[in-house]
């Protein structure tokens, strides 16, 4: 699903206007869908809720409010306008405020009655939030802040038509007296704030409202930003045939762990090896080879030379690349220690791997210390930062980082030939070719755990080995890695769910994407 900047919406609105559906039937047609989107969930209440106070700016946010109180109205509801801001100054908004003039809609103004205004919401029992949509910027005024509060306390069932007001449109931000829905009706397309955190956690559930804007008007903005559901994820999935075999599903090498982490190569592991590859093999110091084969009964061992750290040593480079032809994906770096020799490894595997390199974790930062290896490599390479990471391989903050994750993204990607996985709470994939990028928008903060990034890193890397796209295994990872958590947050706590949970649950949630 594609998500569309305040800017891009603007470029495709303009388009469509000079092409044949004009600025005054948009309106119409948003309005009229948003009354009936409003309708449909306030019939599924099952109770009387006939009062509606609906709030409208005076930009054209506030002209599509016009618009529901006239349909609503028309369909026998008690709509009371009240008027947040003036009146309205665009052409097509000060047109349908004229016409529930005419139809003698009764209206409140904010400023001249505030404690009508402040009643008539504590009465309503639907509230529509019409003020701001995708234009909000700055900060919201002390007096919009009292009267924002008093429509998100109040009892009725609460609506944000697009988005809610004093939530930014293009990021995870939001002001703090900002307007908070039970439903946000997203005009046309989804915007970022409707799955970016904390913006979301103000938009309840999400509606798209279709208004009639051909899909030839989005080619403007090919290069925008998308997200997955569950649909379109399974979609990238093919059929399993009845006659497959081992090999028809691939084989993933896994170097990772040392002899103090040997976690991070049995939970990458364990997810490798529920993602639905054919074969998966570990490779590892040999001190570590009790602890993970004791706990990955279906993989395959490769006990390798390691140093006086207990860490791989650069003769396991040899070994390691004398088999790597038998592989169809690599995951190298989970808990594989940062020094000289497995510095050495990881510029073999990545100088010398004719198929996908997935590098996390030691890895990524291996590579933050000298960042000309990803440029001697020789194959498709996906990294998995999370913020601190990213921080040590672009030299940003993570402030920096978090105010523009996808810009951020983006650039690092374009950059250095990557593919660039940001993990976090609404993480971002870029490629190297195209500025097209992903947000994730499934997961919850169960996943704020160690050892999550290696289950995330073990299943990507299993889709890689059967065959997906960099970029088609790295979105549905991301995705099915989030989705599984909430399954797991179902049956016991986000506080005490930890990584192993979600490896385990693949054996299930898995059953959702594929055919």
């Amino acid at each position: 699903m594609r998500l569309l900047s305040s800017d891009e919406m603007k470029q495709v609105e303009q388009y469509t206007a000079k092409y044949g559906l004009s600025y005054q039937r948009m309106m119409e047609n948003a309005g009229a869908a948003c009354a009936r989107n409003i309708r449909n969930e306030i019939e599924k209440e099952k109770s009387l809720k006939r009062n509606v106070a609906i709030v409208c700016g005076k930009g054209n946010n506030g002209g599509d409010g016009f618009v529901v109180a006239r349909k609503l109205s028309e369909n026998g509801y008690n709509v009371c306008v009240i008027m947040a801001a003036g009146y309205p100054v665009s052409q097509e908004a000060t047109y349908m405020y004229k016409l529930i003039i005419d139809m003698a809609i009764p209206t409140v103004w904010y400023d001249a009655d505030r404690t009508k205004t402040v009643q008539t919401i504590r009465n309503a029992d639907v509230i529509v939030d019409a003020v701001f949509g995708f234009s909000f910027y700055g900060n919201v005024s002390a007096e919009l802040r009292y009267l924002f509060e008093e429509m998100s306390n109040a009892k009725g069932l609460k609506f944000a038509i697009d988005v809610p007001s004093g939530v930014y449109c293009d990021s995870g931000f939001n002001d703090p007296g900002c307007f908070r829905a039970d439903y946000t009706i997203a005009i046309s397309s989804l915007k970022p704030a409707h799955i970016m955190h904390p913006a979301s956690e103000c938009c309840g559930d999400i509606i798209i409202a279709n208004i009639g804007i051909p899909e030839e008007s989005y080619k403007l903005v090919s290069d925008s930003l998308f997200t997955h559901n569950r649909v379109e994820v399974s979609n990238l999935f093919k059929e399993r045939s009845s006659v497959s075999h081992k090999g028809t599903f691939g084989h993933l090498l896994c170097i990772c762990g040392s002899k103090c982490m040997v976690g991070a190569p049995v939970l990458a592991g364990m997810a490798a090896l529920r993602s639905g590859a054919g074969l998966v093999t570990m490779a590892f110091p040999e001190s570590a080879y009790m602890p993970v084969a004791n706990k990955l009964t279906e993989a395959l061992m490769m006990p390798l030379p390691e140093n006086s750290e207990g860490t791989l040593s650069t003769a396991a480079a040899d070994k390691i690349l004398a088999s790597l032809h038998k592989y169809t994906a690599v995951v190298i770096g989970c808990g594989m220690g940062v020094n000289e020799d497995t510095k050495a490894v990881l510029k073999a595997v990545l100088e010398n791997s004719k198929v996908p390199v997935l590098v996390d974790a030691d890895g990524i930062n291996i590579i933050a210390q000298d960042i000309s290896i990803l440029r001697s490599a020789s194959c498709d390479v996906i990294l998995t930062p999370h913020p601190k990471e990213m921080s040590r391989l672009c030299l940003k903050q993570v402030e920096l980082i978090e105010s523009d994750r996808v810009g951020t993204a983006r650039d690092f990607a374009a950059q250095n030939k990557v593919y660039l996985v940001l993990k976090g709470a609404n993480t971002v994939v870029a490629q190297p070719h195209s500025k097209k990028a992903y947000v994730n928008a499934s997961g919850n903060s169960g996943l704020a755990k160690g050892g999550s990034g290696d289950v995330l890193s073990g299943l990507m890397g299993g889709l890689l080995a059967q065959g997906f796209l960099p970029l088609n295994a790295a979105t549905a990872a991301v995705y099915i890695h989030g989705y599984t958590a909430e399954g797991v947050s179902e049956k016991m706590s986000k506080s005490g769910m930890l990584p192993s949970d979600v490896a385990n649950e693949l054996a299930y949630s898995m059953r959702a994407f594929e055919k």
